[in-house]
């Protein structure tokens, strides 16, 4: 598998790197890492030297990089590209073949940045590429098990088929988390019917089952975080995707993403 790791330099993207690196150790991927000069500098307010000088820079800490996951034993490579980080990231899917990206964040802000704002929401509109966001606080080695959130039921077989193909190597087990709001109609055995419906299709892999009681999926998702700090989440992004709806209905679902927990996003029409 290939991985992209956007970098700034900053302490979030060190972070997605050192997790870029136990992921690509686990399961034999190659890592490309990616700069995109003009999201960091303001080149224009640089003469002609000092340009140089900082592209030079840029690629000097990119070698050194790459020579620290080479003696990891991961094969990597870099590019420093002029231009701002969605049409790097597009060049980059052009050129090679992409299984995720992997970026780091400072958490609530910078997940809702990421999903809603100007430029990253193109990012993650324009490209079909699975995204796995990475908290500063986010380490591989914490992650105890990855953790399915189903908004569709329906979707199921197909959203399971996907994060296998993407997280099997990863020897790390899966749970399903249902949302209980207590009502007679919303109970755990629907959700337990469809775990039997996984297991049967993917007989080699077992799903475990956590409820969370909420009345909202935004407090059931800050209840989870809360007392499950080793989960890795996992979300099927549509049209409208799973948490631009919780952001639009409100603004205290920032506190479940001032969290430790990577969030993997896959888009319904990813194969």
């Amino acid at each position: 598998m290939n991985i992209l790791v956007p970098l700034d330099f900053g302490k979030e993207s060190e972070n997605a790197k050192t997790f870029a690196a136990a992921v690509a150790k686990s399961i034999g991927g190659k890592v490309i890492l990616l700069h995109a000069a003009l999201q960091t500098y303001n080149f224009a307010s640089l003469a002609d030297e000092e340009y140089s000088s900082e592209i030079k820079r840029s690629k000097n800490l990119m070698k050194k990089y790459v020579e620290e996951f080479n003696n990891l034993g991961i094969t990597a490579s870099y590019r420093v590209i002029e231009d701002n980080l969605e049409s790097s990231i597009e060049k980059i899917l052009s050129m090679d073949e992409i299984d995720f990206i992997i970026l780091g964040t400072k958490g609530a802000k910078g997940v809702k940045k990421f999903l809603l704002g100007s430029n990253a929401n193109e990012i993650f509109k324009n490209f079909d590429v699975p995204i796995l966001i990475i908290p500063i606080t986010a380490f591989f080695d914490k992650v105890e098990n990855i953790v399915l959130t189903l908004e569709n039921p329906e979707d199921g077989p197909e959203y399971v088929r996907k994060i296998l193909h993407l997280t099997k190597n990863w020897g790390l087990p899966y749970e399903i988390l249902h949302f209980n709001s207590g009502t007679s109609d919303d109970t755990d055995d629907l959700a337990v019917k469809h775990i039997k419906l996984f297991e049967k299709i993917y007989p080699d892999t077992s799903f475990g089952l956590t409820s969370v009681f909420s009345t909202s999926i935004q407090t059931g998702l800050e209840i989870y975080q809360k007392e499950h700090p080793e989960a890795m989440l996992v979300m099927l992004s549509g049209h409208k995707n799973f948490l631009e709806k919780q952001f639009n209905k409100s603004e205290t679902v920032e506190m479940v993403y001032h969290t430790t927990l990577p969030l993997l996003i896959i888009k319904e029409n990813i194969t």
